[in-house]
């Protein structure tokens, strides 16, 4: 049974203390934002600083493979789950278990064709999104536990929701960790509550071997080409700070990120003006937004046209695999697949590698 503690930050006298002598740690080779400890039938995971611009929350939740007359348990292993992202899709799929998911928000985006055809028999429902959410059909789906996560801590109004229901509720914080193997090794998260933690490991591993082979392979390109991303908004364009995953990303492909001196691990925005200054000459534009043409790009802004990148059409977005309604692919399988991202990204930048490579999340805009 998954013994949950309920998400407090205040210490719960109903429930041991997670760090006694006799728990021991499962080592995590990456991930920052949680950590495992394991007790003879009982797993206890902390959930660390699970949404932006925090410090020092943490969210504790043991599962037990015992019944006990704990409230704060759940049976081992979950039967039924919903989920209130997409990317969590992307770690039950990589785990064959899209058989387990009974509900979801924003099913119309989501890629996997497994997930798609439970939907298409009904055994997946849309539960609405956020403060929209439907509590009722929630209820009636009987959910072991609610996989969420946030943006901000504000935003939990609707968690509190689903825990005065009587629902179990876990964050998961995969979007905040600073490198892409970190975010994936939170498919040991999932291996530990569906029970299947030997082959989430193992897959794990195959990730981290593959992507550490790609890596080393960019780092022998003499060349390191500068490389920028996204598209502004209004007079604003978010970037992602040097410290963060989109940066290390680029990094490990044998790029050279224009904002790789930079210290933060979010996205800040900046003055479409001072932007414009800094990447006109940058060699790259990756990761370009809503735009899937070239004129797109010129419609957002006629200035952008004057950038190097587009005067070259070196522009590639990572929405090569999106669904009718405008799912991104790379935003769900991506997550737990990002050998393929990188791989993707070092034959754009160093075409001469990955002879009849054609890159799977990234296309060329035209």
């Amino acid at each position: 049974m998954i013994d949950l503690i309920s998400c407090q930050n205040k210490p719960d006298t109903n429930i041991q203390d997670i760090n006694s002598k006799n728990d021991s740690v499962i080592n995590l080779k990456y991930a920052k934002h949680f950590e495992i400890f394991k007790l003879d039938s009982e797993y206890k995971i902390n959930v660390i600083n699970p949404w932006q611009f925090t410090n020092n929350e943490k969210f504790s939740y043991i599962f037990s493979k015992i019944l006990s007359t704990n409230n704060h348990k759940i049976k081992l292993p979950i039967k039924r789950i919903v989920c209130l992202s997409t990317s969590h899709i992307g770690f039950l799929s990589k785990l064959n278990l899209q058989n387990k998911i009974v509900g979801v928000s924003g099913i119309k985006f989501i890629n996997d064709s497994i997930t798609n055809t439970l939907i298409k028999e009904n055994k997946i429902v849309d539960v609405g999104y956020e403060q929209n959410l439907n509590y009722e059909l929630i209820l009636s789906l009987k959910p072991d536990i609610i996989i969420a996560y946030n943006v901000e801590s504000k935003n939990v109004g609707y968690i509190t929701k689903l825990e005065e229901l009587g629902l179990k509720v876990i964050f998961v914080a995969e979007y905040l960790e600073e490198t892409p193997l970190a975010k994936a090794e939170w498919l040991k998260f999932f291996g530990i509550i569906f029970n299947v933690q030997q082959s989430a490991d193992s897959i794990f591993k195959n990730i981290d071997e593959e992507y550490n082979n790609l890596k080393n392979i960019a780092q022998t390109f003499k060349e390191r080409p500068s490389v920028f991303a996204g598209l502004p908004w209004k007079d604003s364009w978010y970037i992602a700070g040097g410290k963060s995953n989109l940066a290390c990303l680029f990094n490990d492909a044998g790029a050279k990120y224009i904002w790789e001196n930079d210290t933060s691990t979010q996205s800040s925005p900046i003055s479409l003006e001072n932007v414009i200054n800094k990447v006109s000459d940058a060699d790259f534009w990756l990761n370009s937004g809503t735009a899937n043409s070239l004129n797109d790009i010129y419609l957002t802004d006629s200035r952008l046209s004057t950038f190097k990148a587009f005067k070259s059409k070196k522009i590639y977005n990572n929405n090569a695999k999106i669904n009718s309604f405008g799912g991104i692919d790379y935003w769900e399988s991506g997550i737990v697949n990002p050998q393929i991202a990188l791989k993707d990204i070092i034959k754009i930048i160093h075409p001469q590698s990955f002879s009849n490579y054609k890159t799977y999340y990234y296309k060329k805009l035209e």
